[in-house]
């Protein structure tokens, strides 16, 4: 076949256009798009969150323990504490003995005793406590005096001379002139120079005699109250009872279980009672006196 050159050129222009319009079509159909990196010192970078810092723990402040101080000892006199025990039968019989020997045996205490039973200061006119208690210290010049009486006084107050109008038990001023009578007992004992340790009567299984003693108790312990550091009354009722009060009929004393404590009288004490009752009597003389317990000498030999 011929081709005229007319013919020619009309294919070519066709070719032509036919390309063009599909460069056109290509360039008008979106294609995929091609993320472009840009400089990093183009991209925005955040500023990082300011970073606090966690408050550091407060130590809390620690308390210096303050150094604990332990208790002086008593000092111990240069010579020995001299003590007198005045009284009547519980100071007379096995208490008042067993009371003397534990004292007598302490490297620092002379002890001496005087008692007589059935006494008291209801009648002085059978026995003058308050001259006799003037004679014992002036001869034995103790620094405490321990006293241990009253089971005797609940009756009528008599006169020294025994002459005169009594004083009634029982009576509105019975507890008046009994208390003046414990009072110039105390003088005589010279409470300026020296302390007093009165003993308050045992409870007792009486009942009418508990009932007196109470009185007696009551009177005593206000007299030796108005001495101030001079005089120390001590309650003994709880060295006799349990914890709900009751009277105390057996105890262990020493290394000896069940031991009955008073006599048949439900009074007196029998001797594991005396020496039951003397080992609660004894530290608190000690007290009084400001020594320490100590380990018992050999018996001392006393001077007439």
């Amino acid at each position: 076949m011929l081709w005229s050159p007319r013919r020619c050129l009309s294919l070519v222009t066709l070719a032509l256009a036919t390309t063009a319009c599909t460069a056109d079509k290509t360039a008008a159909t979106p294609g995929p798009t091609i993320p472009v990196a840009l400089p990093a010192a183009a991209i925005p970078v955040a500023e990082p969150e300011p970073v606090v810092a966690a408050p550091e723990p407060v130590a809390e402040p620690v308390a210096v323990a303050e150094p604990v101080q332990e208790p002086e000892a008593p000092a111990i006199p240069e010579t020995p504490r001299k003590v007198l025990i005045l009284g009547d039968s519980l100071a007379a019989t096995g208490f008042g003995a067993l009371l003397e020997r534990k004292l007598e045996a302490h490297p620092n205490i002379e002890c001496d005793r005087k008692a007589k039973s059935a006494t008291g200061l209801a009648r002085p006119d059978f026995y003058d406590w308050e001259a006799e208690a003037r004679k014992q210290v002036e001869a034995k010049t103790p620094d405490l005096v321990v006293v241990i009486m009253g089971g005797n006084d609940g009756q009528d107050l008599t006169p020294k001379s025994g002459k005169g109008k009594r004083v009634g038990w029982k009576s509105d001023g019975w507890s008046v002139a009994y208390k003046a009578r414990v009072a110039d007992f105390l003088k005589e004992i010279g409470v300026a120079e020296r302390k007093v340790l009165w003993l308050g009567l045992p409870k007792s299984e009486l009942n009418s005699f508990e009932q007196k003693l109470e009185v007696i108790r009551q009177v005593q312990s206000e007299a030796v109250g108005e001495l101030g550091e001079a005089g120390t009354y001590i309650d003994t009722t709880p060295f006799l009872t349990d914890s709900a009060g009751t009277l105390l009929e057996k105890a262990t004393v020493g290394k000896r279980k069940d031991q009955e404590l008073r006599e048949d009288d439900g009074i007196h004490f029998t001797m594991a009672g005396s020496e039951y009752f003397a080992d609660k009597v004894y530290p608190e003389v000690l007290r009084v006196l400001g020594l320490p317990d100590a380990e018992p000498e050999a018996p001392k030999k006393k001077s007439k």
